[in-house]
């Protein structure tokens, strides 16, 4: 006689589903209502995470983006080691619609640490969403009064007690600090050469070990160098060099969580170098470089490379192309070793805008 999977020892079906890849947790919980329940349980969500991150087996990233005209924003994960670079499964958005205001107000930027999403509206920014995908919870964040149209959001977290955190830098004197802990926000003073009159930062910059890295430009010098803010001592770092203080273009993204990766195109020229860190701290970092490709032929259609993500093991990237000063979502996967570079599927519809990638996710159990 069989034996049904529902007749299970619930800790033997806890073990079983816990071994699920993260992908399809959202239609394991769809399946029956006692296995919404039990995936949903904290004790049975860590164990999860646990094994997801642990086992390296899973290579998942997730492309984020969003439909202007319903206010959606779509987190699909995709198969980095798939030929066409593909989704893993098809998955809907989330409906967005921003708190407090009759007003169409659209996404300006998403941001991603640790497994938890921060949204950004473009004209209403008194609210802030912090969104986590595993949960599929999401909560709503007030900010102070806004200091000027023109301020930089970073997300991270505090490594002494694991706190995710949110930074705000204005034109202004001081920067703003809000703890998702206590539900509170501070003021903290700021170093005038830290500010957007003097930097012009490059966004949404990269989360990694719970720091925000950007690339930033002097604007007096013209040079442009790595800039980070630590969210432990809650202030920058010093000025960090990179392999090439000039260029046209330049991109960051990271490299399982644990590196910083590059890719810029000198000011002469049209080969394209990727570059990832061999060391990187607050205050001090050293490069190697990963490979250098000829981009003649996509150069010559008025592309620039903008959002990418990257293999190191493999030595390939996927990396989404700017075209006339916009995002699109036409994708090239680039072979180091060979320098093939091929074209994929565009991802998501012809109005629909790219707002983040996010390489080697491991989900949270943090609840929002």
């Amino acid at each position: 006689m069989k034996t049904k999977i529902s007749n299970l020892p619930m800790e033997l079906l806890e073990e079983i589903l816990s071994r699920v890849p993260v992908k399809s947790i959202v239609t394991v919980r769809s399946t029956c209502k006692s296995w919404n329940v039990l995936t949903k349980d904290q004790s049975f969500a860590n164990k999860h995470i646990e094994k997801a991150a642990a086992a390296q087996r899973e290579r998942v990233v997730l492309v984020i983006t969003g439909d202007t005209n319903d206010l959606v924003l779509s987190v699909n994960p995709y198969d980095f080691h798939n030929k066409t670079f593909g989704p893993c499964i098809n998955r809907k958005g989330i409906l967005i619609t921003p708190k407090n205001s009759d007003k169409v107000c659209f996404v300006q930027r998403v941001f991603h640490c640790n497994g938890l999403l921060l949204c950004i509206w473009r004209r209403n920014k008194r609210w802030l969403l912090v969104y986590n995908p595993y949960w599929g919870k999401t909560r709503w964040i007030e900010c102070p009064i806004q200091r000027s149209y023109n301020e930089l959001f970073a997300f991270g977290y505090d490594k002494s007690c694991g706190s995710h955190k949110i930074f705000r830098l204005s034109t202004s004197d001081n920067f703003d600090i809000y703890d998702l802990s206590c539900d509170s926000w501070k003021t903290r003073p700021h170093a005038a050469f830290h500010s957007n009159n003097v930097i012009k930062y490059t966004e949404p910059g990269v989360s990694l070990k719970g720091n925000s890295y950007w690339l930033a430009k002097d604007k007096q010098s013209g040079k442009n160098f790595l800039q980070c803010f630590d969210f432990t001592r809650e202030g920058f770092g010093p000025r960090l060099p990179i392999p090439c203080e000039f260029f046209s273009f330049a991109s960051l993204s990271s490299v399982k969580e644990e590196k910083v990766a590059l890719l810029f195109k000198h000011q002469c020229g049209t080969k394209v170098d990727v570059w990832v860190t061999d060391k990187i701290e607050p205050g001090a970092v050293s490069w190697s470089k990963l490979f250098k490709v000829e981009t003649l032929q996509l150069l010559c259609h008025g592309c620039m490379f903008g959002s990418f993500l990257i293999d190191e093991e493999k030595k390939t990237v996927v990396v989404f192309y700017i075209y006339g000063g916009c995002y699109t979502k036409s994708r090239y996967i680039i072979d180091g070793e060979s320098g093939d570079i091929r074209q994929v599927e565009r991802i998501g519809s012809q109005d629909s805008k790219l707002y983040n990638l996010v390489g080697c996710y491991v989900p949270s159990s943090v609840q929002v």
